[in-house]
């Protein structure tokens, strides 16, 4: 028997093959009414003039930050479903405060639950994004100037180049890259910089020149004293 209510979810994916595929397994339900989102065609449901308040909005990371910027969703009501498992984006989401944070792993049955709770007022977190989360607290953050050099470190430039750029001196700078060490639980720079994309606090592709003041390239450079 229908129900005598019905979830408004909106899929706002930038994957069109996932946000098909969750509109047609979604739509099965009674107690869901689907409509999904295309920023160039717009709504593809009856219900396009309820867009200013679905219950539930299911997006991946830039789309639903993005909807919560323009105000066309509340931030409670965006559940996140991304491969994004950084550690910071993470945390910067439920900073924002999102509602919910799903990893591609989950079921249908996972994200169906998550919607529900959600409605009703619940949050709803990936347990591999809640380990995320309590692996930060427990962490020591690192300060500006510490992320600052550790992107410098990933572009490939040692202590002396790094000293240069910054101009400060070689032990300065080396301080800081013990402390760096010391936070990340890291033995050298390599391990260093693996640890830090992992965590999402420096980005994959450095934005810094990677040929350093004396010509060295890559972690040459790989102990702080």
């Amino acid at each position: 028997m229908q129900q005598s209510f019905q979830i408004k979810v909106l899929i706002a994916h930038s994957d069109p093959l996932l946000s098909a595929g969750l509109s047609a397994a979604l739509s099965m339900r009674t107690d869901f009414k689907v409509a999904v989102y295309d920023p160039e065609r717009g709504i593809s449901h009856s219900w396009v003039g309820e867009l200013c308040s679905p219950d539930v909005v299911v997006a991946d990371y830039d789309s639903g930050l993005r909807l919560m910027r323009l105000k066309r969703t509340s931030a409670d009501r965006t559940l996140i479903l991304t491969d994004n498992d950084s550690q910071k984006k993470i945390y910067d989401a439920l900073a924002q405060g999102v509602g919910g944070y799903l990893l591609p792993g989950c079921s249908l049955e996972d994200l169906m639950r998550s919607i529900r709770s959600m409605h009703v007022g619940g949050m709803a977190l990936d347990p591999l994004v809640a380990r995320r989360i309590a692996e930060r607290t427990m962490q020591e953050a690192l300060t500006r100037r510490e992320e600052e050099i550790l992107a410098l470190i990933t572009s490939g430039l040692t202590n002396k180049a790094i000293a240069l750029k910054l101009k400060v001196t070689v032990g300065t700078v080396k301080s800081h890259v013990r402390s760096i060490f010391r936070k990340l639980d890291a033995g050298n720079r390599t391990q260093a910089v693996a640890i830090a994309r992992g965590r999402g606090i420096v980005r994959d592709e450095p934005k810094y020149s990677r040929i350093s003041a004396d010509r060295n390239i890559g972690f040459a450079d790989d102990r702080p004293q």
